[in-house]
C-alpha cells in the first residue's frame, strides 16, 4: 500500500501473487525457500487471498502454482527443513525430470535452440564444430540445462570467429592433453555448411556422430549406452537418417 514503509511508492505496487491472479505462478527452487517464507506461501494457498503490506483488506486470488526443485523435499521434511503441510499442498501432481546426463538425446536440440536464441541476441552467426558437439555429448552436465546454456552463451560471446572449436572450450570440457582441433571421420568442413540452416547443420552432425559410434561398437546396446540414449531412440534416429548397419 502507498506509504506502508520507508521508500514505498506513492501509488503502491502490485505484488507478484496479485499480478499472477487468474494465471500461473512459478516457484523455482522451492527447496531453497526459508521456513518463514514457506509459512507465507502456505497461508496464501490455504486461505486463497493475500493482504498487501500496510493494507487492511484481504484480496482474493486464484492462481495455479507450479514449483520446481532439484532437492529431495521428503528428506528435507524429515530433517525439519521443509514444512510437511506445504509439501502436501504442492505435491498434487508431480513430475520427475531426469538429469541431462540421462537424456543425452536432448542435448543437440537444446544446443540448437540456445544457439538460435543467442545468435539473435548478440547478432552473431556462431556454430559449433562437430568435435565440440562430441565433447558436449560426452560431458555429464552436473549443472543440467542451465550449465549447458551458460556454456553455449560463454562460447558465443567469447569466441572470435563464427566456428566454435575445441580450443575455445573451457578446460574441463576438453580432452586431456588435446586442445588442438583434429579432423575425424565425422567432421564437417566449413565449406560444407554454406546454405544450411542451423537445424540442418545440427542434424548432419548428429547423423555423422551416430554413424561413427555405430561403427565403433559391435551392437546397438553398446552404441546406445555410449551415446547416452536408449536403444529405441537410437533405432528411431537410424531410421530417420537412413543409417545402415547393425541390427541388434
Amino acid at each position: 500500500e502507498p506509504g506502508a514503509f520507508t521508500g514505498a511508492k506513492n501509488k503502491g505496487k502490485v505484488g507478484l501473487f496479485e499480478l499472477a491472479n487468474g494465471g500461473t505462478f512459478f516457484l523455482d527452487e522451492i527447496g531453497d525457500m526459508p521456513l518463514n517464507l514457506q509459512v507465507k506461501i502456505l497461508d496464501v494457498l490455504q486461505e486463497g487471498h493475500i493482504q498487501r503490506i500496510g493494507g487492511t483488506k484481504p484480496i482474493p486470488i486464484d492462481v495455479r502454482i507450479i514449483a520446481a526443485t532439484n532437492k529431495n523435499l521428503e528428506k528435507m521434511v524429515e530433517e525439519g527443513k521443509f514444512r510437511l503441510d506445504l509439501f502436501y499442498r504442492l505435491n498434487v501432481i508431480s513430475f520427475t525430470i531426469p538429469p541431462l546426463r540421462e537424456r543425452k538425446d536432448d542435448i543437440i536440440p537444446l544446443i540448437e535452440q540456445f544457439l538460435f536464441a543467442l545468435n539473435e541476441k548478440y547478432n552473431t552467426k556462431k556454430y559449433l564444430s562437430s568435435q565440440v558437439i562430441d565433447r558436449l555429448l560426452q560431458y555429464d552436465w552436473p549443472g543440467n540445462i542451465r550449465e549447458l546454456r551458460n556454456i553455449i552463451e560463454r562460447l558465443v560471446v567469447t569466441t572470435e570467429g563464427n566456428q566454435i572449436t575445441v580450443a575455445d572450450l573451457p578446460e574441463h570440457l576438453k580432452d586431456p592433453g588435446q586442445v588442438r582441433e583434429e579432423k575425424s571421420t565425422y567432421s564437417i568442413q566449413e565449406e560444407e555448411i554454406e546454405g544450411l540452416t542451423l537445424k540442418e547443420y545440427m542434424e548432419r552432425v548428429e547423423k555423422q556422430f551416430i554413424s561413427h559410434m555405430l561403427g565403433k561398437y559391435e551392437n546397438l546396446k553398446d552404441a546406445a549406452n555410449a551415446l547416452g540414449i536408449d536403444i529405441s531412440t537410437l533405432v528411431r534416429k537410424k531410421r530417420k537418417y537412413k543409417i545402415s548397419g547393425q541390427r541388434g
